[in-house]
């Protein structure tokens, strides 16, 4: 409605000009813009006998309206606004020079309808909008948040290098560095313990594996070097090579036997458990437990 009364402000003066020249032309010209202003459906100009000046539709010119609602707009004299006997219809009235008056007729469901599409334009265009600033902020954070998070995690990534070089593992080696980092560290540790690990090789190879029902190597973690079982019940049937014994296996007797051989290093432990025999020895050199050697028969 204000959109459409700042439009016929501006029309107004026009109309009043045509009306003073009785300029038909103009006259006619002005009330069609008048027609074309959105949400308008009909516009006519009434003289002080409620008789048609002009009209938007050609067949109602030379016509009177005698009906209330505009009498009571004539006699207003002034700027009015009043529902028609259709609750979609307004009718908007505007007085104007040598008593005439300006009738608009506005549609209420056109102006739904406009303010609806409008209503969608609008969160359109917030959405998009937010979506802008959304995208914005995620980048700023991410300069300002993680490049500083970044050198702190190569800063620990170091750090935590340096605790698996010395056999260490914690949350923070577990969080930033990656499975591959880790297997390559443990063959540098394997490496650095080569001579540990020879003399593992040799006892092994002085003792007879053939008759052996399970046989498993341990570096000096209680980590597997080599290892099989032909009992399908002492391992887990997917362990890992390189994993700890208390990963690869459930079976108490044989935890138990390990930890003895660790607790008496060069001392052959026997257990025997379910018609099987276990023995483990654990290596040592320069006073530390360079592995363990598990046989089960």
């Amino acid at each position: 409605m204000e959109k459409a009364k700042s439009a016929l402000k501006v029309i107004v003066p026009s109309l009043n000009k045509a009306l003073e020249n009785s300029d038909d032309i103009n006259l006619l010209i002005n009330i069609e813009s008048v027609a074309k202003i959105e949400n308008i459906t009909t516009c006519f100009i009434l003289d002080k006998n409620s008789k048609v000046t002009i009209h938007n539709n050609v067949s109602e010119w030379n016509t009177e309206r005698t009906s209330g609602i505009y009498n009571k707009a004539i006699k207003q004299k002034a700027e009015f606004l009043q529902q028609t006997s259709d609750k979609d219809f307004l009718l908007f009235s505007e007085p104007l020079t040598d008593n005439h008056t300006l009738f608009c007729v506005f549609s209420v469901q056109k102006a739904k309808e406009t303010a609806k599409h409008w209503k969608v334009k609008y969160y359109a265009v917030a959405s998009s909008v937010a979506l802008l600033i959304a995208t914005i902020l995620y980048f700023l954070s991410k300069l300002l948040i993680m490049l500083p998070f970044k050198k702190i995690k190569k800063s620990l990534e170091n750090k935590s290098s340096e605790n698996i070089k010395e056999g260490k593992y914690d949350e923070i080696t577990d969080i930033f560095v990656t499975e591959r980092e880790k297997i390559v560290k443990k063959i540098e540790i394997l490496e650095e313990d080569r001579e540990s690990l020879s003399k593992i090789i040799e006892y092994s190879q002085e003792t007879s594996i053939k008759d052996s029902l399970t046989f498993i190597i341990l570096n000096s973690l209680n980590r597997v070097v080599y290892a099989y079982d032909n009992t399908d019940n002492i391992l887990k049937k997917d362990f890992e090579k390189s994993g700890h014994i208390l990963e690869i296996s459930e079976n108490q007797n044989l935890i138990k036997v390990i930890t003895k051989a660790n607790e008496n290093p060069g001392k052959e432990v026997n257990e025997s458990f379910d018609n099987y025999t276990i023995t483990a020895v654990s290596i040592s050199t320069d006073d530390k437990i360079a592995g363990t050697i598990v046989k089960i028969k």
